[in-house]
């Protein structure tokens, strides 16, 4: 990601209304806190959330649909505070509804059993 675009996506997770607009907002995050994937992991793992440093990448480029534990992990592993954790946490909720992680959990579970 360039300079110019880290300053034009927020480290915040307000306004984020697509997987993809979430992931590169944690990326901001990840970067606005100087940490790399590896340094996040190590964190996660410190704080009791371990992640592996693939669920980070996924994470930060929307690949996957991401359990909602892995984002805990993620932000634990950034050194977000609590307090901060929550308004993450509620816009992913947003971005990825229960029924619409459960239905593209069964599409991936689909495609392997044809």
């Amino acid at each position: 990601m360039s300079a110019a675009t880290a300053w034009t996506v927020p480290p915040d997770p307000i306004g984020a209304g697509t997987p993809i607009e979430f992931a590169r907002r944690l990326r901001a995050l990840m970067e606005a806190h100087r940490r790399s994937l590896d340094s996040v992991a190590r964190r996660s793992r410190d704080a009791g959330t371990p992640i592996s440093r693939a669920t980070v990448h996924n994470l930060i480029t929307a690949g996957g649909v991401p359990r909602r534990e892995s984002l805990l992990g993620f932000l634990r592993g950034c050194g977000v505070p609590p307090r901060e954790q929550v308004r993450w946490l509620a816009t992913f909720d947003e971005v990825y509804p229960d029924g619409r992680r459960g239905a593209m959990r069964q599409e991936v579970r689909d495609r392997r059993d044809r």
